[in-house]
C-alpha cells in the first residue's frame, strides 16, 4: 500500500479506523507529550493528522491540520491532498483494530470462528495475524464501500 504512513492524534481516533479500512498504515497516538508525538512521527516517518492546533508543522515531518470535526469531511480533506495520494486500491487489507495487514485464510480454518450462517454463505475470509479477528465481505463491508465511494465522489475523485 504505498509508503504513506499516518499518525493520527487521539481526538481523531474514528478517522484512524477508517484510514485502516482504506488500507493505510494509520497508527493512533495516545495521549502523549508533544515531544513524544514529534519523535514518533520522525522515527516512523509518518504524516501527523490532527485537529489539535498545538501540534506544530516541522521540517522533519509533515502535519495535516484537519478543518472539520466530521469524519466524512476529514476523509474528503485528506483525499484532496495530492501528497497523500489516498485511493481505494487497497481497501479492507488492514485490521481496523490492530493496523496490521490481514491475511487470506482457508474457509476451513474459520469454521469455529464465525457464525454458522456466515460460514455457509461466505467463501472468502481474511484474518488479522495479531488479534486473530476474522473478516469477510458482508453487509457491513458493502455499507463501508458505499460510504467510501461517496466520500471519494464528494472529494472530486472518480
Amino acid at each position: 500500500m504505498g509508503d504513506v504512513k499516518i499518525l493520527v492524534t487521539e481526538e481523531c481516533g474514528r478517522l484512524a479506523r477508517w484510514l485502516r479500512l482504506m488500507g493505510y498504515d494509520a497508527a493512533l497516538a495516545s495521549a502523549t507529550p508533544l515531544n513524544r508525538l514529534y519523535q514518533r512521527a520522525y522515527n516512523e516517518q509518518r504524516i501527523v493528522v490532527t485537529r489539535n492546533q498545538k501540534v506544530q508543522t516541522s521540517r522533519l515531518f509533515r502535519v495535516v491540520h484537519l478543518e472539520s470535526q466530521l469524519l466524512e469531511e476529514q476523509l474528503q480533506q485528506l483525499l484532496r491532498d495530492p501528497s497523500l495520494t489516498l485511493n481505494q486500491e487497497h481497501a479492507f487489507t488492514r485490521c481496523d483494530v490492530c493496523n496490521v495487514e490481514v491475511e487470506r485464510v482457508e474457509k476451513s480454518q474459520v469454521s469455529a470462528l464465525v457464525p454458522p450462517y456466515v460460514f455457509q454463505t461466505q467463501q472468502e475470509f481474511h484474518r488479522c495475524p495479531s488479534c486473530q479477528r476474522v473478516y469477510w465481505a458482508a453487509t457491513h463491508w458493502q455499507r463501508a464501500h458505499r460510504f467510501l465511494d461517496q466520500v471519494h465522489k464528494e472529494a472530486g475523485h472518480a
